[in-house]
């Protein structure tokens, strides 16, 4: 149906292209004022086609995405296969827990992510006790010629701040499971180290970390250093993140200003150097080195 209706309007936008062709090149008696002026009067509602054109392919894509996740997620629920296809969206406003509760007003400034409910009943069944860890990775999804020059959401345009590592893959804890069926809602952090953009697509996996015994940070502007006893305030901080990933970028924010950090290195008990460690009800010990920019 979905895509009759796109066939029908393409075929509509090609005959009003055509028609005002025919307008302006019938004959040689019309001036190129009036063919002008019937050109101008036509914009708006070729305007309005090609805005319908691509709402109408941006949901066929979707549809198809959805389709095309779901079935993965079934065969592999089926084969109990501990990974999932989950397409991606920037954790909003609506996930925000009620004032007083764990997270509140500090979704973007955690390594939460809300997760479809179906992952929940897989844990549970499983048996599987908390913390519930993830690692989460891009995955390229090929697209035919017509969809390549969509434009979904910009996740810069969400998070300006450009001085975010990039990464294969990211660890993350759960929010909540209030996500849809086969969705994901991330941080625009974490989006941005995978360089995710809306609507991508990622494979998570369940993990089981070791606990962190040691964690050196650098933070990203000198300002970190100038407020009275920042490596206190840090640690208040970092209590919204259950585990942390080498090399990324994260950020706090404290008196409503957002502080960058790279993870430079994460020791556990047994290993030194490792790439991801829980610091979740852990006593870790937390060190800087010199600010990444001199501002």
């Amino acid at each position: 149906m979905i895509k009759i209706i796109l066939c029908v309007l393409l075929t509509f936008a090609f005959t009003m292209n055509t028609s005002v062709d025919s307008k302006n090149a019938a004959t040689n008696n019309i001036s190129y004022i009036s063919a002008k002026h019937n050109i101008r009067r036509c914009k708006p509602y070729l305007s309005i086609f090609t805005r319908m054109k691509n709402y109408t392919i941006k949901t066929i894509y979707k549809t198809k995405l959805l389709t095309y996740v779901n079935d993965i997620n079934n065969l592999n629920l089926l084969n109990d296969k501990n990974e999932f296809y989950l397409i991606s969206l920037p954790l909003s406003d609506k996930f925000n827990p009620f004032d007083g509760t764990f997270c509140h007003n500090n979704i973007q400034h955690s390594d939460k992510a809300s997760l479809p409910l179906f992952i929940y009943d897989l844990l549970l069944n499983k048996h599987i006790e908390v913390p519930w860890n993830f690692v989460i990775e891009k995955v390229d999804i090929k697209k035919k010629l017509i969809y390549q020059n969509m434009s979904m959401l910009d996740v810069n345009k969400l998070c300006e701040y450009q001085n975010i590592n990039k990464l294969d893959r990211v660890f993350i804890n759960v929010l909540d499971f209030k996500a849809k069926k086969n969705f994901i809602f991330l941080p625009t952090w974490v989006m941005k180290s995978l360089q995710l953009n809306c609507f991508d697509v990622v494979r998570l996996r369940f993990v089981k970390l070791d606990t962190a015994s040691s964690v050196i940070l650098q933070p990203h502007h000198k300002k970190f250093f100038e407020m009275s006893e920042p490596k206190k305030k840090l640690e208040e901080k970092l209590r919204y993140y259950s585990c942390l990933t080498k090399n990324s970028t994260i950020r706090i924010n404290y008196d409503s200003f957002d502080y960058y950090f790279d993870i430079i290195r994460l020791d556990t008990e047994k290993k030194k150097n490792v790439e991801v460690a829980s610091i979740q009800d852990a006593d870790v010990v937390f060190d800087f080195v010199k600010e990444k920019y001199n501002t």
